[in-house]
């Protein structure tokens, strides 16, 4: 099946083997030795998402000279190959590398080399969303704006990750009224079962005027959402990631409800390296052996995800057609 991501993370796609080389190279510790300890290390704990973040932050810092952003982009790109993706928007966060005195320019010119050389190797087309952590002051994330500015032709969209806690959307308004002066395409996180969720997404879509909405399963917690998220088409990108210890892929009973309303939702890995999920083909494979859904579902998914990427209608249209000769096939 051909297919399309629109919600994954590139600091999420260290997988394990380059993990242990980045983290010798660079002299960094982060307490797992072996392939085996860090997929242990993955079973996180409830609350997953806080135990799932100090994961992530804590693998990230292996990612310390401007090679590491390359080789981590053009070996997730040669995956998306491997899976059939053919066209990914991939997240990346920028604040974590510079607290940590890693330049934008470092981070960035590094990564769209690997882009350009993933395209020309691969076949895959990508495209770039700048996320703001939310756990960081509204200024840092102008400032990265700022920073952003001389690749602003080689990055679409802007976005909003990380612990929700006490970090509404509209915390960083100024942020978004700016990336929308200048062009940037629009979406922000609203994680699964955190406070006020139905109130955050209020927020994305009124104050902040996303288009996109990462995650957004509490849009169903409220009828007025789910009427306004239809009216205006706005697209949820949900993840049914899961851990080892859980028995199932998570949140599907939900995300079908969504399907069957008509939503625009698809399916993501999110942080593929950092869950038992994987990347999409697994990930997929296991939807349809663990859960109700069947093939018609996931094409469905696919079809929302063509349809809600931020590509050409040309491009669109092109991967829809191949869609569509795969589920008539």
């Amino acid at each position: 099946m051909p297919k399309t991501e629109l919600h994954v993370h590139l600091e999420g796609c260290l997988e394990p083997t380059m993990l242990l080389r980045l983290a010798a190279e660079n002299d960094v510790d982060i307490g797992m030795a072996t392939e085996a300890e860090i997929w242990a290390a993955q079973d996180y704990p409830d609350p997953a998402l806080p135990h799932f973040l100090d994961y992530h932050y804590k693998c990230l810092q292996v990612m310390a000279k401007p090679q590491d952003f390359y080789d981590v982009t053009y070996a997730f790109i040669e995956t998306c190959r491997d899976n059939n993706v053919r066209h990914v928007e991939i997240m990346f966060g920028p604040m974590a590398h510079l607290e940590r005195g890693i330049s934008f320019a470092d981070q960035f010119e590094e990564m769209e080399r690997a882009r350009s050389d993933g395209h020309r190797d691969f076949g895959v087309s990508v495209l770039w969303i700048m996320c703001i952590d939310r756990e960081h002051d509204p200024a840092e994330a102008l400032e990265m704006l700022d920073l952003a500015e001389p690749y602003r032709d080689a990055i679409t969209g802007l976005g909003m990750a990380s612990y929700e806690k006490d970090n509404p959307p509209n915390k960083f308004l100024t942020a978004y009224q700016l990336a929308k002066e200048r062009g940037y395409r629009l979406t922000a996180h609203c994680d699964c079962d955190q406070d006020n969720s139905t109130e955050h997404i209020r927020q994305c879509l009124d104050e902040l005027g996303v288009e996109r909405i990462d995650h957004g399963l509490h849009v169903l917690d409220d009828p007025a959402l789910i009427e306004q998220v239809l009216r205006d088409r706005v697209a949820l990108t949900m993840c049914p990631t899961w851990r080892p210890r859980d028995p199932e892929p998570r949140r599907m009973g939900p995300v079908k409800r969504m399907l069957d309303l008509g939503i625009n939702v698809s399916l993501n890995t999110d942080d593929p390296s950092e869950f038992a999920s994987r990347h999409m083909t697994h990930m997929m494979a296991e939807v349809l052996t663990r859960s109700e859904m069947g093939n018609d579902d996931m094409v469905a998914f696919m079809r929302n995800a063509f349809e809600a990427a931020w590509i050409s209608n040309e491009q669109r249209a092109e991967y829809l057609s191949e869609l569509e000769a795969y589920a008539s096939s």
